[in-house]
């Protein structure tokens, strides 16, 4: 009796992806949530105009 190397199939592959899809989107909820609990002088802030001079400006044709 010889052992044959063990192949994932496609729906393996399918099954594995989506649970490592559903981990991750879980992960980045609960960081947000806890990111937006934070107190005050912690929480997120927007970058300041000066710093983003590329946003909110049109692209140039190259």
């Amino acid at each position: 009796m010889t052992n044959t190397p063990w192949t994932p199939s496609l729906s393996w592959h399918a099954k594995v992806f989506g649970v490592l899809l559903v981990v991750c989107a879980v992960l980045f909820a609960v960081g947000w949530y806890v990111t937006a609990r934070l107190p005050q002088p912690y929480q997120p802030k927007r970058p300041a105009p000066q710093v983003t001079v590329w946003k909110g400006q049109p692209q140039e044709n190259l």
